[in-house]
């Protein structure tokens, strides 16, 4: 049973009403009301929608808007926020391996270090000298490398621990 081109004509040209057109769409009226109200779809009076015009209307928001839009579509949106779930999932990774700390732990731990270096070498002084007395001008020398080596050293032991351990306090 074919249908002549004038049938084919009508339903395009066809008038329906909100709800008649939300049920051919499969959604409600209230969505209907908010793309007409977005210009995505248009009325031909009030509650009143042309349903070939309108179908094509919809159908072209559905798959993301023309082309050539600059508006953000729906699939941009969707493509975006799989983008951000997957940067959080690798970070979330590299925390877990401890590649990634969080910058208060970080903060914390750098700062102990820097103050127990401060400390040691504001007591370098004091500690070192009178074991210096009476030597040689290259044992000094070698001394006080050795000691400012080992108060420095303080500064390159870094060790993931001391994050973790700063991050569960």
């Amino acid at each position: 049973m074919t249908k002549s081109k004038n049938e084919s004509e009508s339903i395009f040209d066809a008038v329906v009403l909100t709800s008649e057109f939300a049920k051919l769409v499969g959604k409600t009226p209230q969505w209907i009301r908010q793309l007409t109200r977005d210009d995505v779809l248009t009325q031909c009076g009030r509650g009143k929608y042309h349903f070939g015009q309108n179908l094509l209307a919809y159908i072209e928001h559905a798959a993301g808007g023309k082309a050539g839009d600059d508006k953000i579509t729906h699939a941009d949106v969707k493509a975006e926020h799989e983008m951000l779930k997957k940067e959080k999932t690798e970070l979330e990774l590299q925390r877990m391996r401890g590649q990634l700390h969080d910058s208060n732990d970080v903060r914390a731990v750098m700062g102990d270090m820097i103050l127990s270096t401060k400390s040691k070498l504001l007591s370098f002084p004091i500690r070192i000298s009178p074991q210096l007395e009476g030597e040689s001008a290259k044992a000094i020398e070698k001394k006080l490398h050795e000691e400012i080596t080992s108060i420095l050293n303080v500064l390159v032991d870094y060790s993931p621990k001391q994050f973790e351990q700063e991050g569960n306090e």
